[in-house]
């Protein structure tokens, strides 16, 4: 194990997921992150020797549960109920708390696991109020935790009435032609804790599914 300041990477409000990945094996990310860019990994992947194996597949599972939703991790002034920050990195206290709660088998390094172990959970965290221009405007989420799918229906069903129209009556696409579905989803570009390109095409089909937004014949 490299010695490494904890209190510095373990209060830090975001890491990358690499740096993260890295401090899970005891190793401190100034000594092996040799750059960042776009969602590459940059990572002197042959100075990690024997850890290679455990690195590769510590960062497979990050990717795979950074966007999966988890009641733990509302009402701590953060979007979502996610531990994923966007552009390659995780909120720390959730990714954490998801270390602490998720049987994920991993190996860790004593401190780090002294310092999961302090975590409180917030099994109390119904009332959240969520603000986003547009969105969720004023609104409190009642109590009980709105799921992710809760929250991206409601973003857009609000957004089609701010720009004028009814969801049970939208222009019916013409092609060649614009559609609403397009500016909306343009408008979402902004808000990527929200909306990827796919979670919004899906949350498109299930409203569509659900009858709550529909075209004109």
């Amino acid at each position: 194990m490299e010695k490494i300041d904890w209190d510095y990477w373990l209060k830090r409000k975001s890491l990358f997921e690499i740096e993260i990945a890295l401090l899970t094996l005891g190793l401190d990310p100034e000594n092996h992150q040799i750059d960042y860019l776009g969602d590459h990994d940059l990572v002197d992947i042959s100075a990690l020797k024997s850890m290679q194996k455990d690195y590769i597949r510590r960062m497979t599972f990050i990717k795979d549960y950074r966007f999966t939703p988890y009641e733990y991790m509302v009402n701590d002034g953060e979007w979502g109920d996610y531990f994923s920050a966007n552009n390659g990195k995780v909120l720390v206290k959730r990714f954490l708390l998801w270390l602490k709660n998720e049987d994920m088998g991993w190996k860790l390094p004593p401190e780090l696991h002294a310092y999961i172990e302090k975590l409180n959970n917030n099994p109390k965290a119904l009332e959240v109020v969520v603000n986003s221009p547009d969105v969720i405007k004023g609104e409190n989420i009642p109590n009980r935790v709105k799921s992710k799918y809760e929250q991206q229906n409601k973003a857009i069903l609000n957004k089609i009435e701010a720009l004028g129209y009814a969801p049970l009556a939208l222009p019916k696409e013409k092609s060649g032609r614009r559609t609403i579905k397009a500016d909306i989803r343009d408008y979402f570009r902004d808000y990527s804790q929200m909306f990827t390109n796919d979670s919004f095409d899906n949350a498109w089909k299930r409203l569509k599914a659900e009858g709550k937004i529909k075209s004109t014949v």
